[in-house]
């Protein structure tokens, strides 16, 4: 096998033709372009490592979200034991002077265990995200695209869902919805992607002053419902922007990212007939483009 310097493989065979003595006297090369063979290859074999991956997530994200539940069940009444606890704790300090507990004097207990309980239920609550990507990421099947779907009601929607997250990422936040023609398609999972990117967008901006615009209109030349979520965020890595849907490819892994989101979103707008579009200028910001097919039958180019 040989490669071209497009890049493209090839398999080449030697038949050796012979004159009447036996003596080999020339050699037929034949080359086939074998790229497209070996491209299915690999697919097959990472979809069959994502499906053994799957099944090990499912098991995982058991597993985990039953203990974690009942931390988050459970942090609630603590804090308000604590709250409590905290006000004795100052009567106690103010009538007979010192206090220790657990090796913690007063002053300690005051500051560091609101602090310690807030972590515990941060840490509880990043868990329970990464489960819900774990579960999102397994999740297959048929999707319902019987339903009508107004994608500006989506998108309201969504920004409803996270608008905490934006609230506390951006000052400047703008959506401005066009006129479009009702589609089909799932309203959930169409809307857990908005979320999705939304967020992502919220995640990159490095302050207040930075901006985030998600814009929908009519593509009526392809029949297609376009969503525009643009950030002027950090951006992406050129080595990193063809990777960014593939499944646990993070680029946000010390500040919780799984990898999962843009990897699931695109799947979900695939099983639309859609199409996921990521463009990126490292430092400058980046432009997430939706495009949803306004028919069941139609695919957006």
């Amino acid at each position: 096998m040989i490669y071209a310097a497009d890049g493209s493989a090839w398999a080449v065979r030697a038949y050796p033709l012979k004159d009447e003595h036996g003596k080999v006297v020339n050699v037929i090369d034949v080359c086939s372009d074998i790229s497209e063979k070996i491209r299915l290859r690999a697919e097959a074999d990472r979809n069959s490592r994502l499906a053994s991956l799957g099944e090990l997530a499912a098991g995982v994200a058991h597993e985990i979200n039953n203990p974690n539940g009942l931390i988050l069940l459970n942090t609630p009444m603590l804090r308000d034991v604590l709250i409590d606890a905290l006000s004795l704790f100052a009567d106690h300090y103010q009538q007979h002077g010192q206090l220790e507990l657990g090796g913690l004097d007063y002053q300690e207990l005051r500051d560091e265990l609101p602090l310690m309980l807030q972590r515990i239920e941060g840490g509880a609550e990043r868990i329970k995200r990464i489960v819900e990507d774990l579960k999102n990421f397994v999740r297959q099947g048929e999707v319902d695209l019987s339903d009508q779907l107004d994608l500006n009601e989506v998108v309201k929607a969504a920004i409803r869902m996270v608008d905490n997250s934006i609230k506390q990422a951006t000052d400047h936040f703008e959506a401005v919805f066009g006129t479009l023609p009702r589609g089909q398609g799932d309203f959930q999972r169409i809307e857990q992607v908005v979320i999705n990117l939304v967020q992502n967008a919220c995640h990159a901006l490095a302050d207040r002053s930075a901006k985030i615009r998600l814009v929908t209109y009519y593509d009526a030349e392809n029949k297609c419902n376009i969503l525009q979520v643009n950030d002027e965020g950090s951006g992406i890595a050129p080595a990193a922007l063809p990777h960014v849907t593939d499944p646990f490819y993070t680029t946000r892994r010390q500040s919780g990212g799984t990898g999962l989101g843009l990897s699931v979103s695109a799947r979900i707008i695939r099983e639309h007939g859609g199409q996921l579009e990521v463009q990126s200028t490292l430092g400058a910001g980046t432009v997430v483009t939706i495009k949803l097919p306004i028919t069941k039958e139609g695919e957006c180019a």
